[in-house]
């Protein structure tokens, strides 16, 4: 019978005690005297006792009574802490933002404006920054552990994520200046035949290395791999050791420094990557919902930049490696 107690019974009981009347007490809870009534009945039929004398008066706690009641108050003292706490931790789940970025995101100036707004605006929110491959801050995102994420291709569920796409990104040849082909302006395939390559390795980098090395394959060239390198950024480090050349793309020119590489695009490598900004559908908290909105303004500027012909944007001849999203959805 205990297990069937509710915390009405113990707050009726309660306010019977405050008040000293039954009548008293249904006032003050705004029910009926004879439900209340009732529910003490009911209350002193699960603890199998007696727990107040009936006066002309009024009701007066038994011996019994008492300690029940010393013991109610804790437990209701114990729910309304457990309920504050749970308040309190939903409000700090609202004030903390968990943004996902695939490893090399760091270099768009974009991203570093949308924060810097963020931040300005909403100095009480804490972001969190998760770094990751983008086949493992999808999955985050899919498990709750993200709010958003800054990835590379992977297709998403639209029925499950929301996503927009910042820009779609070219390919180009990073080259030490002191190689053969540094004296080249114009690359093309055919020019790579043979040639030793730092190679982006397929363990965090699925999607990329898989595309690049189809469209390789179907214009008839298989890549000589001379290094394989965990990211865009090791790529680079490891040409400028080798004094070597990698395909790579564009926006790694961006965290180069001036004439350490030479870049060239690739006149007949038309692949490209796109940059997507995700989100998990109906997920978003407040503060989520407000860094959208910070990165979206952001990503609106970026776009801009890429349509007018910004220099971070172009190469030789001013020839874009970025192109802005076109099309409905996109």
């Amino acid at each position: 019978m205990i297990l069937s107690m509710e915390l009405r019974h113990i707050r009726y009981f309660i306010a019977a005690v405050e008040e000293g009347s039954l009548q008293g007490a249904a006032r003050r809870m705004h029910v009926a005297q004879p439900a209340l009534s009732r529910q003490i009945r009911d209350l002193e039929g699960m603890l199998g006792c007696v727990l107040f004398e009936r006066r002309a008066r009024g009701v007066h706690l038994t011996p019994a009574g008492a300690s029940f009641h010393r013991d109610a108050l804790s437990i209701l003292q114990m729910v309304e802490d457990a309920t504050q706490r749970s308040r309190r931790i939903g409000l700090e789940r609202q004030q903390r933002v968990r943004l996902g970025l695939v490893r090399t995101v760091g270099k768009y100036a974009f991203m570093h404006r949308a924060l810097e707004g963020f931040t300005r605006e909403r100095p009480q929110v804490a972001v969190e920054f998760i770094r990751g491959s983008s086949p493992d801050l999808v999955q985050a995102l899919q498990d709750g552990r993200l709010d958003l994420a800054l990835i590379y291709e992977r297709q998403l569920d639209p029925r499950t994520f929301g996503q927009r796409i910042v820009h779609h990104e070219s390919y180009v040849l990073a080259l030490h200046p002191r190689h053969r082909l540094a004296r080249q302006e114009a690359i093309h395939l055919a020019d790579l035949a043979g040639e030793p390559l730092i190679w982006l390795s397929r363990r965090n980098n699925a999607d990329t290395h898989d595309a690049l090395l189809q469209h390789l394959r179907l214009h008839g060239l298989e890549p000589v791999v001379q290094h394989e390198a965990d990211s865009h950024d090791e790529q680079i480090e490891l040409v400028g050791v080798t004094t070597g050349i990698c395909l790579t793309i564009a926006s790694t020119r961006l965290t180069t420094a001036p004439g350490q590489l030479l870049f060239r695009p690739v006149s007949d490598l038309g692949l490209e990557v796109q940059l997507r900004l995700a989100w998990r559908k109906g997920a978003a908290t407040r503060s989520a919902a407000a860094l959208q909105e910070s990165l979206a303004a952001a990503i609106d500027g970026h776009q801009g930049e890429i349509a007018a012909g910004a220099a971070a944007w172009t190469l030789t001849a001013g020839r874009s490696v970025a192109r802005c999203p076109g099309g409905a959805g996109q």
